[in-house]
């Protein structure tokens, strides 16, 4: 890491793009919670049906996988990995734009 210098330091803290990319960050942490308790929830639901039915929803299987792949995305947006917005700035994972392979 190169040492900073004051005039470097003054140009950095009064980068617009850095202030909005820390309002992202804040946005998408808040999605990122979101999604952990909506894959909670799902996770609950596919446990009913499979209790109650012998049968987890094949839909709701490939929405949970689809969640997983949105919050790999976010992780790493967030942890400046990629520059590239997830969803809703990007169209929302599908199966086959994910880049995670199943066992």
């Amino acid at each position: 890491m190169n040492s900073l210098n004051e005039e470097d330091l003054k140009k950095n803290v009064k980068d617009k793009d850095t202030w909005l990319r820390f309002v992202y960050l804040v946005v998408f942490g808040i999605a990122f919670y979101l999604s952990i308790l909506l894959t909670f929830a799902t996770s609950v639901f596919q446990f009913l049906a499979k209790l109650f039915s012998g049968a987890a929803f094949g839909g709701l299987s490939e929405f949970g996988d689809n969640l997983g792949t949105y919050q790999a995305q976010v992780t790493r947006f967030l942890t400046f990995a990629s520059d590239e917005k997830p969803f809703p700035f990007a169209p929302f994972p599908t199966k086959a734009s994910s880049p995670i392979t199943t066992l």
